[in-house]
């Protein structure tokens, strides 16, 4: 049994401080007395009589450490800025296991953000027992921050989500809920291509411009990185140095491949955001994707609301899995009657076969599968009058070449759907019955083919 004694300011009375909010310093002294300050990336509570301090660099606070185990941290609350000094003792320093990799995770994203991978890297999480705790310059006590009863809320948003019967209302409904019950005004959904290395973008909430379609490499930024990993990342303090950016948009650049930028889609963001939340959507072990929050104030999620993200994302990953598995229940086929409207207006639709990229009037519409499905039904149309159409038949047609393993047609034909009523008056897919849809064209299409 411990025979410390009780500190003056117990660490969950302060738990704001942990939040990386503002930064952290350290001061350590060698073995004849030289002092050493520095600051520090990450100081997070273990539990009340401990903290763990990320370990980066062999420099002149590692060597202190080594000489000398006893430390003073100086941690400051947002809420008011008072500071608090933790006088510490050096135990051990942890490389593995679910602080560490929870760690190592905040700081690979944020470093793959910032193209500093090969800089910024995690060594270990050093863990110190915390033998005093008391506020500087104030009298005794606590900066905990008031809580907020989510139960409420989050029993009303799993009902919303219950009362779902098609993956496009999961999205929509899941990302005003978020809003309108907890205050995440800006939101977003991405969900994995079928091959498992991009993600793109199904769904957004409160910005400007949608951001449907567009993509992040998995593995790569604050995004993929989260995705990979299936771990949330939460930044609670964005420099104006480290703006969210479009990582497709500078990959390209790098390549020497600017003749492609009028192909790709921005990702949605707002222009300064400050405080940001990924919360990967797991159900069985397998990625169905990702919910990201933003927000331009400093500190706006914390460890709360972690959680209330950590609940939503369950909830919304096992209604995407059980609507999924409904697929089966889609038609085998629907009456098919041509379209009996002549349109006047001309339009021309180019697909280019090198990426299934589809331009509409010049502009571009989409690539890839949907746009190797898009089309696949103008052709139909133009063709022979088809406007009607079922999932099956499509995932069934041989010519789209679809993944065996998983089409994820469902997703497809959302993202396509969304394009078009974004980019495009004129035609439209509108979904009639579970499974089934049709083709609503107001122009007469011209089709051409490049390569």
């Amino acid at each position: 049994m411990s025979t410390a004694s009780p500190l003056a300011v117990s660490l969950e009375s302060i738990a704001s401080c942990f939040e990386g909010i503002i930064p952290a310093s350290i001061c350590t002294c060698s073995a004849d007395g030289r002092p050493n300050l520095t600051n520090l990336s990450i100081v997070c509570c273990v539990d009340s009589r401990h903290v763990g301090l990320s370990y980066q660099f062999f420099n002149k606070t590692r060597k202190n450490i080594a000489q000398n185990p006893f430390v003073q941290v100086v941690v400051v609350s947002p809420a008011n800025m008072r500071q608090y000094r933790l006088d510490l003792r050096y135990e051990r320093t942890e490389t593995e296991g679910s602080l560490f990799e929870a760690m190592k995770t905040r700081l690979d994203a944020v470093a793959s953000q910032t193209g500093m991978s090969h800089v910024f890297k995690l060594r270990g999480v050093d863990i110190f027992e915390v033998q005093d705790c008391r506020p500087i310059n104030a009298e005794i006590g606590g900066d905990a921050l008031p809580g907020t009863d989510f139960l409420p809320k989050i029993e009303e948003f799993t009902a919303r989500l219950e009362a779902c019967s098609e993956l496009e209302s999961v999205i929509d409904v899941s990302l005003d809920a978020l809003s309108a019950l907890f205050g995440y005004e800006h939101s977003f959904l991405m969900v994995p291509d079928e091959n498992g290395n991009r993600l793109f973008t199904l769904g957004s909430h409160g910005f400007g411009e949608s951001g449907i379609g567009s993509e992040a490499w998995m593995g790569e930024g604050i995004l993929g990185i989260a995705a990979e990993r299936r771990e949330v990342v939460r930044t609670t303090n964005f420099s104006r140095d480290v703006l969210y950016s479009n990582t497709i948009r500078s990959t390209v650049q790098r390549r020497g491949e600017d003749s492609l930028l009028e192909r790709e889609i921005a990702l949605p963001g707002l222009p300064e955001i400050q405080s940001q939340l990924v919360v990967p959507l797991v159900n069985q072990h397998r990625l169905l994707g990702i919910l990201c929050l933003q927000c331009a104030t400093v500190g706006r999620f914390l460890s709360d609301d972690e959680r209330v993200g950590r609940i939503a994302a369950r909830q919304m990953a096992a209604s995407m899995a059980l609507l999924e598995r409904a697929e089966s229940a889609e038609p085998e086929e629907i009456p098919r009657r041509p379209y009996t409207v002549q349109p006047t207006a001309v339009s021309t639709v180019r697909h280019y076969t090198a990426d299934d990229s589809i331009f509409i009037d010049d502009a571009y519409l989409i690539k890839g599968i949907a746009g190797r499905i898009f089309w696949k039904l103008v052709q139909s149309y133009v063709q022979g009058g088809r406007v009607d159409f079922t999932n099956k038949e499509i995932r069934l047609d041989a010519s789209l070449q679809l993944p065996d393993f998983k089409d994820n047609l469902e997703a497809r034909l959302i993202l396509l759907r969304r394009r078009l009523q974004d980019h495009c008056d004129f035609v439209s897919l509108i979904q009639v019955g579970r499974g089934q849809f049709r083709l609503d064209v107001q122009h007469q299409l011209k089709l051409e083919e490049r390569s």
